[in-house]
């Protein structure tokens, strides 16, 4: 898996271990050109300076810690890639990691496929941001720039001739990303981008989406799932929110309360998600995921107001790992909960919003990840929710 485009793509290797730098260095440097820095301070001092598209970072450093790099160069350099190597993974340092939005997390001791994989992956995803950027201005000329999503969809099923020129549209991109035909779950890179751009709006919500992901993931395993459940819930959790894309950017980023009508508006989110999937020719049970995540085991959620068992066991696990990451990572005008109280708010709800016997399951999960986790279920995860996303694609919110 070589990168064999024209210029040689610039890799930062970052870890104050020799060792590790150095082997990373042989196994790059014949494809890539590689800098070496031994600290933090050293990596964004080259940054600042020299050309990089991919990071590989190590946790446990002196000084300028990995987590700490992360945030800085989220925040100075977006467009660079991050690949996080560690030896040793908690809850904590994972989800601050897919809060970042870093591209791999391996673990030491890596071996040449590992490593040359996460590169391989790291550059495709800075492709796939700009075919995705022109896949979005393609798109917003064939259905308007000033268009919302639920009307787009209102469209689609009377007008031949809009659903013609968008299968054209569509053709052309499934061209360029080419998701294997028999798993078209796989590969759903638009609609990361329309996560993506949600989390965009509020400062608060940004990395939501792969942190109920990743939560769905711990219980989904817990739970003894089998393979494909467990890939059913951590893509349904990854897009459950999707559908926001066709609520008004004022009401998502509101810091006080809505009136009913606005309230309304917003509770359309799981619809519109759901009918914007469909179509895709994903699974039935990833659909209802997405349409039912916010159904109550006591029958008042919506949209459907499902009860108890009614509910889908993929929706009612997205339930709990969406309210868990809500109250963990707080918002603008509620600061976040410690874990411990978080849990304590889930079990006070559990059998009337929530799963009894899930939020049961959840907290053995949770209570417990303080130390020692599954770094494969976090690669795992990324690798199937990381096809490439652009944020600020300006037009995302209002096209399909």
């Amino acid at each position: 898996m070589i990168d064999r485009s024209q210029n040689r793509a610039h890799v930062l290797i970052v870890d104050d271990e020799r060792g590790p730098r150095e082997s990373l260095r042989m196994i790059l440097s014949p494809s890539y050109d590689v800098r070496l820095a031994s600290n933090g301070a050293e990596a964004l001092e080259i940054l600042h300076t020299t050309p990089v598209d991919v990071v590989t970072l190590d946790l446990a450093m002196p000084g300028l810690r990995g987590q700490e790099l992360m945030r800085a160069i989220r925040i100075d350099f977006p467009d660079v890639e991050v690949i996080v190597i560690t030896g040793h993974g908690s809850l904590e340092s994972a989800t601050e990691a897919i809060r970042h939005g870093i591209c791999d997390y391996l673990q030491k001791p890596f071996d040449v496929v590992q490593v040359t994989a996460a590169v391989y992956r790291a550059l495709s995803r800075r492709r796939g941001r700009r075919r995705l950027v022109t896949f979005l201005e393609e798109l917003a000329d064939v259905v308007g720039r000033d268009v919302h999503v639920a009307d787009i969809l209102d469209q689609l099923e009377t007008d031949s001739s809009l659903r013609n020129r968008l299968g054209e549209v569509l053709a052309r991109s499934a061209a360029e990303f080419a998701p294997p035909p028999t798993e078209p779950e796989q590969t759903l890179p638009f609609f990361e981008v329309l996560a993506d751009t949600i989390e965009s709006q509020d400062p608060c919500m940004r990395g939501h989406a792969r942190r109920v992901a990743f939560y769905a993931s711990l219980l989904a395993d817990r739970l003894c799932l089998s393979a494909g459940e467990k890939r059913q819930a951590r893509l349904a959790a990854f897009l459950h929110d999707v559908g926001k894309i066709g609520v008004p950017s004022s009401l998502l980023t509101r810091r006080g309360p809505l009136d009913a009508d606005e309230r309304t508006e917003v509770e359309r989110h799981p619809e519109v998600g759901a009918r914007l999937i469909a179509p895709l020719g994903v699974s039935a049970g990833l659909v209802a995921a997405v349409r039912h995540h916010h159904e109550r085991w006591d029958g008042t959620g919506y949209p459907d107001r499902l009860t108890g068992d009614a509910i889908p066991l993929t929706a009612r696990i997205i339930a709990i790992a969406d309210a868990f990451d809500a109250m963990t990572n707080g918002r603008a005008d509620r600061p976040p909960l410690d874990r411990m109280t978080a849990l304590a708010e889930l079990a006070r709800c559990a059998g009337s919003q929530f799963d009894p016997m899930l939020v049961k399951e959840f907290a053995v999960v949770a209570e417990g990840a303080t130390g020692e986790i599954d770094l494969d279920l976090v690669a795992d995860l990324l690798a199937t929710t990381q096809t490439g996303s652009e944020s600020a694609a300006p037009s995302a919110r209002r096209i399909v």
